[in-house]
């Protein structure tokens, strides 16, 4: 399955980036597999087709991973491309066994990147959102490349102006619904769309902050996101040992707002604290490049293409 962008020159891509940073709710894929969100060969899927990728016909999850992807690190591949968790299990919070049971695993992606003025906040050796754009793309490729149980995911790479998940979602939606309703919402087989939007324990820590929302406004606009927009939120785990995961247990344990997204299946924990994505951040990556240059462990963080592409561009030197 082929991954490619819709405009035929970076030049009719920077047009774009302009309008999208400076137009507030605006949104756009740049990039994507054929007929996003939908499997390309959904429409013609045979009769000898097994229960799996039947179950995968029957609905749409996207995963959502927004981020700065400055520069995209092997992290944010691991998180964008890791599998739908289970609901959370411990000694203080049992979700019910049939909480959020619909909900598929993933069967799309798409990378997200928030270009709401970037431009003018770059430093100069940033990477510039039509670089960034390029480096989700090998991202993007390099997942497309592989093949799970003999079925290839779709994935997109977009652009949104909008600072909360809450917009996001709604804006997301929206774009389904009037630029793909008549493969999703007229055919038969593609009627429930989930979103799961993939974040860090920072930002769980936001997103049930009241300082983040209009006054007084937080327990509706979150319920707006999990039930009226219909998403989930899958928070990666940061650390295994209880210092490390006090942030995290403190949200999740301590308020019964969240609780109850707890209990219903709809907030959700990724990994078991021990992939070490901590670890790996794009923050060192320009460090290695800025004070040492070394690209050994450039490439251990990125990997071979992104590093490549950092190189070729001369992106985050001194």
């Amino acid at each position: 399955m082929t991954f490619t962008s819709i405009f035929n020159s970076d030049t009719s891509l920077q047009d774009t980036i302009n309008h999208i940073s400076s137009t507030p709710g605006s949104f756009s894929i740049v990039s994507s597999t054929p007929n996003w969100p939908l499997l390309a060969s959904s429409s013609s899927s045979s009769s000898s087709s097994s229960s799996s990728s039947d179950s995968k016909s029957d609905s749409i999850h996207i995963a959502v991973l927004d981020s700065s992807f400055n520069p995209p690190t092997k992290a944010h591949q691991q998180i964008a491309f890791s599998s739908f968790p289970p609901p959370i299990q411990n000694d203080s919070i049992t979700c019910s066994s049939s909480s959020n049971s619909l909900v598929p695993e993933y069967n799309s992606r798409l990378l997200l990147f928030s270009a709401r003025n970037v431009e003018k906040t770059l430093n100069p050796n940033d990477a510039t959102v039509l670089q960034r754009i390029k480096m989700m793309e090998i991202l993007s490729k390099l997942y497309n490349n592989k093949e799970e149980n003999g079925i290839k995911e779709s994935i997109a790479v977009g652009l949104i102006n909008e600072p909360t998940f809450v917009g996001k979602a709604s804006i997301i939606r929206n774009y389904l619904k009037k630029e793909k309703s008549r493969q999703i919402i007229e055919n038969d087989h593609h009627k429930r769309i989930d979103l799961t939007f993939l974040i860090g324990t920072d930002t769980l820590t936001r997103f049930f902050s009241p300082k983040f929302y209009p006054s007084g406004e937080m327990d509706s606009k979150i319920k707006e996101y999990f039930l009226k927009s219909n998403c989930n939120l899958v928070s990666a785990r940061r650390g295994f040992t209880e210092k490390d995961r006090q942030i995290e247990n403190d949200i999740l344990n301590n308020d019964e707002k969240v609780e109850k997204w707890v209990l219903n299946g709809k907030l959700r924990l990724l990994g078991s604290g021990k992939e070490f994505w901590e670890d790996i951040s794009s923050t060192k990556v320009r460090d290695a490049i800025k004070e040492d240059s070394n690209w050994d462990l450039v490439e251990e963080l990125v990997g071979k293409e992104v590093k490549d592409y950092i190189q070729k561009e001369g992106l985050y030197t001194t």
